[in-house]
């Protein structure tokens, strides 16, 4: 979202802003209400952009996004300032975990501007078209948000009205999914496929959600449904139907959504606004720390002189296969010192500090040009990189998973939808004749390559796991650590340790806790 529109909607909207660290903290009084506020279009879309704020300060910086350090793409340095990450990482964060407390809040926050939105959108006096955008733009984000919290922590509070009320209960995950699938399907049914002028469509790319978008989460939610906890089966086949029909709109020519020719164009700053994003969120680059994306530098190592937030696992980069979609998520070769003093010479990550695979697909060149790994890797902290939330691709993998785990056998389309992101991916199809089961297992690594190490991602590699209940046997395997052959001669282990004295323990060691702060003021906020 451009920054004029955003800092407008901000100083006729202030009241949307939570202004105190917690949510359940909140003191109402002095909120514009419906009698003082939506009398204009412009007031309405003073309080949409309101809503677009909080939801820029959602992703705006790695410790909203801290669940995706516990996949098995991610790891981190064991000390520096990373402890936070480094405990999600190891299955042991407290309750003053500091990436716990901003899922939540930042969370809550959407929730609150979204509701507000909803409950006196319909007051204003301008079409009902307009109305239906505003509704819509607001329950999308709150589903978003509440599909956030209920796979991070499970059991929360469901505030629909916005009101502050410190003995809400928490409500149960059924409960939670079944008003997200609530909310998107009125998404579906009252939002357009398109948008004519800015901050609604830059840059040749619809900037608000839209009907298709609408489908399209619809689609990784219902999967979030078929899977654990919740484990009702028959919702891969509510997803498969959901994602075949933004596919078949896309073949139609109604819907604006394609595949990127070539990998590297997928976060590529000069494709910032390509039409493989189905949702996006995003940022001015303007140099306002809450207005830009703060991940620049947040794959470049901190020898390299970045933040080093998050590093690729072993086993994940030795399992990755070889290609132009692999050399485009991790950095082939690393130019030694990042070039800080002139050099040039290309080393290999194992030659570095770290001593692990880094990532890229958040790097750029100098001056918010594309990443070159020969070249070295821009310095600013933030920019307007566009989170990329959900992408095409990954509706294409998520038909040819669903339908081959409603129906036990993958037809020709869902061989064709997993088929054209090998092909972008420098991979052979797959082999005809496959079972279900061999061919949905398939489709869930090909997914976890395609968001290999992007966190902002709403469907990332620990949402995968979550969903088919293997987080267990990751933190078996991270428990044992094992070393790993990196190259010839040169075994590594892990560096961040699950401690001895941490055991398994169900639900406690899958969700996060829930912050100390907020569990102190409502009774009924216990695992």
């Amino acid at each position: 979202m451009k920054k004029t529109y955003i800092i407008a909607g901000l100083s006729a909207c202030l009241a949307l802003m939570t202004s105190c660290q917690n949510f359940l903290d909140e003191d109402p009084k002095g909120r514009l209400t419906a009698d003082t506020f939506f009398s204009t279009q412009e007031e309405l879309d003073m309080g949409t952009y309101a809503l677009y704020r909080q939801v820029m300060n959602s992703q705006n910086n790695t410790n909203p996004l801290i669940i995706a350090w516990q996949g098995d793409d991610i790891t981190t340095h064991p000390g520096s300032n990373k402890q936070a990450y480094a405990d999600v990482d190891a299955f042991h964060p407290t309750d003053g975990n500091k990436g716990a407390a901003a899922v939540w809040n930042s969370g809550y926050k959407v929730i609150k501007a979204a509701n507000y939105l909803i409950n006196n959108a319909e007051k204003t006096p301008t079409t009902q078209e307009e109305v239906n955008i505003a509704i819509g733009q607001a329950k999308f984000w709150r589903a978003v948000s509440y599909f956030k919290l209920v796979r991070v922590f499970g059991p929360v509070p469901m505030n629909l009205s916005g009101e502050v009320d410190y003995s809400r209960p928490l409500a149960s995950v059924e409960e939670i999914y079944n008003q997200i699938v609530a909310d998107l399907k009125d998404c579906v049914e009252i939002l357009p496929t398109s948008y004519a002028k800015a901050p609604r469509k830059m840059n040749g790319a619809n900037i608000y959600i839209t009907k298709q978008a609408a489908q399209s989460v619809l689609a990784a939610v219902y999967m979030g449904m078929a899977g654990w906890p919740l484990n009702k089966t028959e919702y891969y086949k509510e997803a498969a139907a959901s994602a075949k029909a933004v596919i078949d709109g896309v073949k139609a020519g109604k819907y604006e959504y394609m595949l990127e020719p070539s990998y590297n164009m997928v976060y590529a700053p000069s494709h910032n606004y390509t039409n493989e994003t189905i949702v996006g969120i995003n940022y001015n680059g303007s140099y306002v720390w809450d207005e830009d994306s703060e991940m620049a530098v947040s794959d470049l190592f901190e020898s390299l002189g970045g933040w080093g937030d998050g590093w690729s696992e072993y086993k994940f980069w030795k399992d990755f296969p070889a290609g132009a979609r692999k050399d485009a998520t991790i950095s082939p070769k690393i130019v030694k010192n990042n070039g800080r003093n002139g050099e040039t010479e290309l080393i290999d990550w194992w030659e570095v500090e770290e001593k692990h695979p880094m990532y890229c697909n958040l790097l750029t060149g100098t001056g918010f040009t594309d990443y070159d790994y020969t070249k070295p890797a821009g310095g600013k902290s933030t920019n307007s990189h566009r989170h990329r939330l959900v992408r095409y691709a990954e509706v294409l993998l998520w038909y040819a998973e669903s339908q081959a785990r409603s129906e036990g056998t993958p037809n020709a389309l869902a061989y064709d939808c997993i088929n054209q992101v090998r092909h972008r991916a420098g991979l052979e199809n797959l082999p005809t004749g496959m079972s279900g089961n061999e061919f949905a297992e398939a489709c869930v690594k090909e997914h976890g390559w395609e968001i290999a190490g992007y966190w902002p991602a709403l469907v990332c590699r620990r949402q995968d796991l979550f969903r088919l209940n293997r987080l267990e046997s990751l933190f078996n395997y991270r428990k044992k650590n094992a070393p790993i052959e990196i190259t010839t001669g040169v075994m590594e282990k892990e560096n961040v340790l699950i401690p001895d004295n941490v055991t398994w323990n169900g639900d406690k060691s899958i969700y996060l806790p829930y912050p100390a702060d907020d569990a102190s003021l409502n009774s009924n906020i216990r695992r």
